[in-house]
């Protein structure tokens, strides 16, 4: 497998790099054929990836490669569903701009006027920011990854990501300041929306968007113990093996969309119509926005804006469980591209723009946008390493509880060093950094807190998208 997994990468860059940069009139079968040898590798004893192309509404390119079920032996087709990761956020997104058209909501609203068990944070959280990730809420998912239970290692409801989003007395930064991306923006925006309409997701996207764009193989992951018909297994690679990596969860909206290629062309047709949206707003679904200081940070409402080849690019990959997902836009060209796999370690945005530059004529002097480069970075400091005297590790060592992810943290001394253990039955250790800073492995960072004593009474830990998290001591 590993042998593999190297052989698809280099001839997944080889195989474009290789072609000559042709407009569409100068496309040939031979063209069409070297995408195939760029998938080649995906063999019939490994989990694989359905593609799409299409360009002026023409599809000229849809196939699929690898198997959807490794177990049974069953084969990906074009008609096979996969989960589309954080390409669902299209489609929340749109169904939020359909109510504003509608007149039912502004843009500018404070999220609290339909969700008042949201914390009045001092300034107003608007469901832009929610659309444009600038709101500065913590992401629902490193928030659980905090109690000792990541992704993946539970089943998570609606309901249990709406909760822990509830707690949370902070935010990472003041509104509209920065850019951090974080699924619990799109968590709040599936609640106003469902609020407003008197419609489930579901429902709303099913009655506005899959049955009048004729997507009659779309719907929603809400329920992972449904039977879904010609869904494809999401496997990862381990140790020269494959081992199932599904999405157990029932958490959806910020993902959760099952799909084909075939429906997620006819979806981005939607940017050439304004029928649904109408102009305004269908024009606002694709204009990358700024912070309040002017900062253009390269997204939009669940699209990232940037170029490629000197061309336009609106995109968005998506990424749960061991399921890749790639849909991209090209303005200029009226080109389409769609990627599907349930192979974690397929890489769509590479692949996904390696085949878009096929048809795309380069410009050496264009660059992609650093945002657009990965519209899911976050903002995440790590503390520098200084040489210092270390500090006496007994003084931190007690009981530690936090309210915002209704967890207990036990900080041990153990052998000259830091271990803490939580409820979730795991334990980590902490490296020393400078004066009261610690870090861990894949645990956060930390800074111990004292009072006019000097006597450590909590810390705030920060992970990757959720940050100053409080945890205080408790007195015995």
């Amino acid at each position: 497998m590993r042998k593999t997994t190297v052989l698809f990468f280099v001839t997944c860059a080889l195989a474009v790099q290789a072609l000559p940069w042709l407009p569409l009139q100068a496309q040939t079968l031979d063209t069409l054929a070297e995408l195939d040898a760029i998938f080649a590798p995906f063999h019939n004893q490994m989990p694989g990836v359905a593609v799409a192309v299409s360009i002026d509404g023409r599809v000229i390119y849809n196939r699929a490669y690898g198997l959807a079920n490794l177990e049974y032996n069953v084969p990906n087709t074009p008609q096979t569903l996969f989960e589309a990761g954080s390409v669902s956020k299209q489609f929340v997104a749109a169904g939020i701009l359909l109510l504003a058209k509608e007149g039912k909501l502004t843009l500018h609203d404070d999220v609290r006027t339909y969700v008042p068990e949201l914390p009045d944070y001092g300034t107003p959280v608007t469901l832009d920011m929610l659309l444009s990730h600038t709101s500065g809420l913590k992401d629902w998912g490193a928030l659980y990854s905090l109690t000792g239970w990541p992704r993946t290692t539970r089943v998570y409801t609606q309901e249990l990501g709406w909760d822990i989003i509830f707690k949370q007395k902070s935010l990472n930064f003041p509104p509209g300041t920065l850019y951090s991306y974080s699924n619990s923006n799109y968590m709040m925006l599936v609640l106003v929306l469902e609020r407003v309409s008197g419609l489930t997701l579901a429902q709303f996207t099913e009655k506005y968007f899959f049955e009048p764009l004729n997507m009659e193989h779309t719907l929603w992951r809400d329920n992972h113990l449904a039977v879904v018909p010609g869904r494809a297994t999401a496997y990862r690679g381990q140790d020269g093996r494959f081992l199932l990596n599904m999405p157990f969860e029932d958490l959806h909206g910020p993902g959760g969309l099952l799909t084909t290629t075939s429906d997620l062309l006819r979806w981005n047709r939607l940017h050439e119509s304004l029928e649904i949206l109408g102009e305004e707003f269908a024009t606002n679904r694709i204009i990358a926005r700024k912070t309040t200081n002017g900062q253009d940070i390269g997204y939009a409402a669940g699209h990232t804006i940037g170029t490629l080849n000197g061309y336009r690019e609106v995109a968005h990959s998506g990424s749960t469980g061991g399921y890749r997902a790639w849909l991209a836009w090209y303005p200029q060209k009226r080109l389409s591209v769609v990627l599907l796999s349930n192979y974690a370690e397929f890489a769509p945005v590479v692949c996904g723009r390696r085949i878009a530059s096929l048809f795309l004529e380069e410009d050496a002097s264009a660059k992609v946008p650093a945002a657009a480069e990965s519209q899911q970075a976050s903002v995440h400091q790590v503390a520098e390493v200084h040489a210092e005297t270390p500090p006496e590790l007994s003084d931190y060592a007690g009981t530690y509880y936090s309210t915002e992810v209704d967890t207990r943290y036990v900080v041990l001394v153990e052998e000259g060093t830091l271990k803490v253990g939580r409820k979730a039955g795991d334990e980590f250790e902490l490296s020393h950094r400078t004066g009261d800073r610690f870090t861990s492995e894949n645990n956060g960072e930390y800074t111990f807190e004292r009072d006019r004593r000097g006597k450590v009474t909590g810390f705030k830990v920060s992970v990757m998208r959720a940050q100053d998290v409080p945890f205080y001591r408790l007195i015995h």
